[in-house]
């Protein structure tokens, strides 16, 4: 089949008989447009365009965008479901507590062989609704009386019933069945811990942050542990928590923290587990309040011992130590404690735990080495997804190649994919796709295609199983698609959202990363096609959107940019030093100034993280310091630095700042006179951006060329 993609739409048609499959793959914006239906994915449909998530074009989601009773869609959609903003869901055949005599599963005998028949279903993603099926026959078994006659059975049946209509994205069910637990007064919150743990995730990927923030908040206080104000912090304060938690870790290796003893104590194992939920949320909601909360939960580790939020604790500090103080051997090893964690107790396979006495254990290491014979994922993610996401994504780019990436998150993505954590599966797929346009990869190369064809093979999954796609996934998808049509020169259609209809969604849903992201790509593509004084005025509107990008190589790439922008914004402000009115005269001296000290503060944060020896900077440092030497009337540092940036950009695959240099440099060289060794470097960076695939960018620089002939 051949693959066409844009912005918002993935368009996939058969080969007909006797055509030639061409090998090749190009971005296009075909669509077509027909009557509105009910949601069908065929393989055998000819002339079918679908969208990202696996919906045909002209199909339109029922009532909330998930199931057709559904009043409320997991993923958040409200008034983005309009024609040109909505984010579909598919389309999910959703067992009814009403119709169950309709069911195609054989039924046990009892409440409990269909908890545990429902329990082995949920192993596999694709039997999701079928083993919410067996438990809700177990829930009409067992009946209401059954709080009173066995409140452990029917506890079980109720709390992973809900888990099971979250996956499936029967919001209706999963609200009722929480309610029904949180609402009982003889049960102890230690009893709602697994309800409470579903609320808060459910909250967290409907992009509801602040409910799902103060609700954890909330269990943490009912279950008596240490609670954390919810309000804003200084740096001193942040600091003052950082000397406490780094004198307490010591000098310990990795092997050595994942030696600690296990925890035994389940209460404290419910409020880490809490805890590691509140993680997203809190730094969306009160980012001040986040490494506060990390350093609670690392201490806490060293005194109680190790159950399987110490990996995330140990990880997540790992990123402070890269993102905010500056050492990335160190969160290196907080990361290898992580993974070593995971790999000793075996908490890879599972986050929950069905014991040999029919009753699911979760969150805490098991008190007994038996607890862990007869293993079930029971609809819960593996945390491996969500580990390879976290370290390639926010760690390792410190301190290794970002194509080095590539595969593990390939593989983060597959193992999402097939244990149901969409969420984790779509964070991976996101970055991957983030990180072959960061390191160079052609626009139109593999590395590109085969994601596209692996996005589609996921949504499109035949059968009644499909899955829920998490919503700010697929805007981030969005994003990078769009700067892949901008950069090969294909126009976006009517009935396509532009990045200002994803930055509008981004601010209803209030994502700041996404946010941030956004700005982040559109600067890329003012600085490659030379729009200096509109990126200037871009990176003044966005404001400060580094905390977004806290730790990740978009905020890397984002002080890159705003230290080339102030670099260039410098010398547009220059020229108005010529005018003869004295009071434009001082504006622009006071501009240029402002500009060149933002440069200067922005070349620093490079040249800090070149010196812990970040691979994937280098030549930015280089072309940084090269245009700051052509300001500066420096002629033979800046042809120095510009030979280097170039060098080192080609020797590390960085095919578009290869191009971005010789292009710079090719204008320095015209600015001194030196027509050779500018021609020279114009042709090469035509030549590396038609290697990238941006055939809007070589058509523009072939114009300026015979122009200037």
């Amino acid at each position: 089949s051949e693959t066409y993609t844009n912005s918002s739409m993935i368009y996939r048609r058969s080969v007909m008989p006797g055509e030639a499959q061409d090998s090749s793959r190009t971005i296009n914006t075909t669509a077509t447009e027909g009557s509105l239906g009910d949601i069908i994915c065929n393989e055998s449909d000819i002339e079918t365009p679908y969208d990202t998530i696996g919906l045909r074009f002209d199909d339109i989601p029922t009532l909330g965008g998930v199931a057709r009773d559904a009043t409320k869609s997991v993923g958040g959609v409200s008034e983005i479901t309009a024609p040109l903003h909505y984010i579909p869901t598919p389309s999910i055949s959703v067992p009814q507590e009403k119709n169950l005599t309709e069911t195609t599963i054989k039924a046990n005998s009892t409440p409990r062989a269909n908890l545990l028949a429902g329990l082995k279903a949920a192993d596999h993603p694709g039997q999701y609704v079928t083993a919410a099926e067996y438990l809700a026959l177990g829930r009409k078994q067992i009946g209401p009386s059954g709080w009173e006659t066995n409140k452990p059975l029917s506890l079980q049946l109720y709390s992973e019933g809900a888990s099971l209509a979250y996956r499936t994205g029967d919001t209706n069910t999963m609200n009722v069945l929480l309610d029904d637990v949180l609402s009982r007064t003889d049960l102890t919150v230690m009893e709602k811990f697994r309800a409470y743990e579903i609320k808060i995730i459910a909250r967290h990927s409907a992009d509801q942050v602040q409910e799902s923030f103060a609700l954890g908040l909330d269990v943490l206080k009912q279950l008596g542990l240490p609670l954390l104000i919810d309000k804003s912090r200084s740096k001193v304060s942040v600091v003052i928590e950082y000397i406490k938690t780094k004198r307490a870790l010591g000098k310990r290796t990795a092997k050595e923290l994942a030696s600690l003893p296990r925890l035994t104590d389940e209460r404290i194992g419910m409020g880490l587990r809490i805890s590691e939920l509140l993680l997203s949320s809190c730094y969306q909601a009160q980012p001040t309040m986040f490494p506060l909360l990390v350093f609670q939960m690392v201490r806490a580790t060293l005194k109680h011992g190790i159950n399987i939020s110490a990996s995330e604790a140990l990880v997540t500090y790992g990123i402070l130590l890269c993102g905010a103080f500056h050492d990335p051997q160190r969160g290196r090893e907080m990361a290898k404690a992580g993974e070593l964690i995971l790999e000793t107790y075996e908490f890879k396979k599972s986050r929950a735990t069905l014991g040999a006495d029919g009753l699911i254990y979760h969150w805490t290491a098991p008190l007994q080495d038996t607890l862990l014979r007869e293993g079930h994922h029971l609809c819960v993610e593996h945390v491996e997804s969500r580990f390879i996401y976290t370290v390639e994504g926010l760690i390792y780019h410190w301190s290794k190649p970002l194509r080095d990436s590539l595969e593990p998150l390939h593989e983060g993505n597959l193992l999402g994919m097939k244990c149901g954590d969409i969420e984790s599966a779509g964070f991976n797929l996101e970055l991957y796709l983030a990180r072959t346009y960061y390191s160079g990869c052609q626009l139109g190369g593999s590395a590109v295609t085969e994601f596209i064809d692996k996005h589609i093979e996921y949504q499109n999954i035949d059968g009644d199983d499909s899955q829920q796609v998490h919503i700010t996934s697929e805007l981030h998808i969005e994003n990078y698609f769009l700067a892949l049509k901008k950069l090969r020169g294909v126009e976006v259609q009517e009935d396509e959202r532009d990045f200002d209809g994803i930055l509008a969604v981004a601010k209803e849903i209030g994502n700041q990363s996404l946010h941030g992201n956004i700005y982040l790509i559109r600067l890329d593509l003012k600085v490659f096609f030379g729009e200096w004084e509109e990126a200037a005025e871009m990176l003044h509107s966005a404001g400060n959107v580094q905390d977004a990008l806290f730790a990740k190589y978009s905020g890397v790439r984002w002080t890159i940019l705003e230290a080339l922008i102030s670099i260039q914004a410098t010398r547009f402000s220059k020229k108005m030093l010529t005018s003869w009115k004295w009071r434009q005269r001082a504006y622009a001296m006071l501009t240029s100034w402002k500009w060149r000290q933002r440069a200067y503060a922005s070349v620093k944060r490079v040249r800090g993280w070149a010196k812990k020896k970040n691979p994937n900077i280098l030549h930015n440092l280089h072309l940084l310091d090269a245009e700051l030497a052509s300001v500066e009337g420096k002629k033979k540092k800046a042809i120095s630095h510009y030979r280097d940036a170039i060098v080192m950009a080609e020797k590390n695959g960085f095919l578009q700042d290869q191009a971005l240099s010789s292009e710079l440099a090719s204008l320095y060289f015209d600015s001194i006179g030196d027509t050779r060794q500018m021609s020279i470097h114009r042709e090469n960076a035509i030549r590396c951006y038609s290697e990238w695939g941006a055939t809007a960018k070589v058509e523009q620089l072939q114009t300026r060329t015979t122009c200037a002939n």
